[in-house]
């Protein structure tokens, strides 16, 4: 892959920055909103491309077409497509560069494409091409030369101005283990950079913008990457979607993929610490028992959101003791605004931490004690039936029995 380039900013001048990017001195003319049913597609495509659940090889770059509508200034993606890179030759997709492969290769990459196109217009007529995604592996990997050759190059065919959606799929940084001189404030910094991580989607949105620096002796336009502002917006259909999804169990097919690309990837990182002589002496590869492989059931998924919720509000009570920790000391100025709104918040615990001798904690008992009344009473009603069924039947029988001796005696 090609080395990182540089990324501008939007700027009222236009000219390009370092590097590192560069704050902006006007907002973008764009407003760019992102609907979560493309997101999800991206994802869902590198998932089954690592975990070979794909026909591409689990080293093929994951990339694909975005599709959406433009209302004047405001840009929707609303779907993703994914799309084959290139031809070998073999004739397999995933390698070589964008479109490669002899020349009927190409028209048929070529055509491919179009055919998604044309499917995807016949059932959302409104929807066109609105550009392309990458999924890169590197957290901290950004657009790079390769993506700006293809974005003014093979992706003008299907769009004048394309968009560039590059999410970063690889894993994130643990939280720095970085400790001030109180305790308390290191977990307050500690939880709200978890908390800014969490709410950040790994997902950056370019558009190319020519550019001319005036530094140069011969001023030469050239094109660069501007990262967009975007907002997330959705449907209630859309919502609906997404919401199964998410609900949806995994079967015994995903989890045992899931499985072993974990594996895959847990061996990769063990090498990786064995040459930097970092890692401790293991057993051979293949040599450990191989736990089943069991799907998790819908307690398990419904424990697992619990948790996750747990996990977000404890984050937020800690963001919260840390700053009316660093209120009371002075650190920070007193904002009364943020007080009230905090004091509003506390007053709500008596209702939900109640003591014994409330009103609130004396319904609640009363409704817990009809409640296993009502229990009871049904436990007692379903055993009465099952002793009456069972006496019928008894009677049944003996009535039977009875006749067929009175007969016999006659």
């Amino acid at each position: 892959m090609a080395s990182m380039m540089e990324v501008d900013a939007p700027s009222g001048e236009a000219t390009p920055k370092s590097d590192t990017g560069a704050s902006g001195g006007s907002q973008q003319e764009k407003t760019l909103k992102v609907h979560p049913l493309a997101i999800i597609g991206i994802s869902d495509h590198h998932t089954r491309v690592i975990t070979g659940g794909s026909a591409l090889p689990a080293t093929a770059p994951v990339m694909g077409l975005l599709f959406g509508y433009q209302d004047g200034l405001t840009v929707s993606i609303v779907d993703a497509e994914e799309m084959e890179y290139s031809f070998s030759e073999d004739g397999k997709c995933g390698e070589g560069e964008f479109g490669g492969g002899s020349e009927d290769q190409q028209a048929q990459h070529k055509s491919g494409i179009r055919t998604k196109i044309d499917l995807h217009r016949k059932v959302f007529p409104m929807h066109e091409v609105i550009g392309w995604y990458r999924v890169s592996n590197d957290p901290e990997g950004g657009p790079t030369e390769e993506d700006l050759r293809m974005n003014n190059g093979k992706m003008r065919e299907y769009n004048e101005s394309p968009l560039f959606v590059l999410m970063n799929a690889g894993s994130q940084e643990p939280i720095s283990e970085k400790k001030s001189g109180k305790e308390g404030s290191s977990k307050g910094d500690e939880a709200r950079e978890k908390l800014e991580r969490d709410e950040q989607l790994p997902l950056s949105v370019y558009e190319t913008l020519v550019t001319v620096n005036p530094s140069e002796d011969e001023a030469q336009p050239r094109a660069v990457f501007v990262n967009l502002e975007f907002e997330l917006e959705t449907f209630e259909p859309e919502r609906i979607a997404v919401e199964k999804v998410f609900k949806t169990q995994p079967s015994m097919v995903a989890a045992t993929a899931s499985s072993v690309a974990a594996s895959k990837a847990s061996r990769s990182d063990t090498e990786i610490r064995k040459a930097d002589g970092k890692g401790e002496k293991s057993d051979e590869p293949g040599t450990a028992p191989k736990a089943a492989i069991i799907p998790p059931s819908g307690l398990d998924m419904h424990l697992q959101s619990i948790q996750s919720s747990i996990q977000a509000m404890n984050t937020r009570v800690a963001i919260l003791i840390d700053f009316l920790k660093k209120t009371q000391s002075g650190e920070i100025p007193t904002s009364h605004k943020l007080l009230r709104q905090i004091d509003s918040l506390v007053r709500q615990l008596p209702f939900v931490m109640s003591s014994s001798n409330s009103r609130l904690s004396r319904e609640l008992d009363n409704e817990y004690d009809d409640m296993l009344m009502l229990s009871y009473l049904a436990s007692v009603a379903k055993a009465a039936k099952a002793v009456q069924g069972y006496t019928e039947k008894f009677r049944l029988v003996h009535e039977t029995n009875a006749r067929d001796v009175m007969r016999r005696g006659f």
